[in-house]
């Protein structure tokens, strides 16, 4: 029986894990995306809840208006995502570890707590 190891499949796995905790979501992010949902509800006719007619007294503005200006916008929560994605599969579409490395260079992904532990698996 004969085994080999590959450090390229382990560079691979960790920057997957580089690339999802630098494009994570986090609440910022879940907060954008519920009123972007909630806009589109008001746009659609539908009554806006209480928290929005409370965050478009804040802007001063109307609940129209203040849908208008949040679906003017993009979706950020799918711009992360779409960008994370393309990330993982550009490293896993990698061949060589220089082209990994080229990958979280040009996209500033910063290195992850766990790659200064040495470890046999990511």
């Amino acid at each position: 029986m004969k085994i080999s190891i590959s450090p390229l499949v382990q560079e691979k796995k960790r920057a997957e894990r580089r690339i999802n905790t630098f494009l994570m979501v986090d609440g910022h992010d879940v907060a954008h995306a519920r009123k972007h949902m909630l806009a589109l509800s008001v746009q659609g006719g539908a009554a806006p809840t209480a928290e929005f007619e409370e965050a478009a007294k804040i802007e001063g503005k109307t609940v129209q208006e203040l849908a208008a200006t949040i679906l003017a916008k993009p979706d950020d929560l799918m711009v992360k995502e779409n960008k994370r994605r393309s990330l993982i599969v550009a490293a896993r579409n990698a061949q060589t570890l220089d082209e990994l490395n080229k990958i979280l260079e040009d996209n500033n992904v910063p290195a992850h707590y766990e790659d200064q532990r040495l470890a046999l698996l990511p």
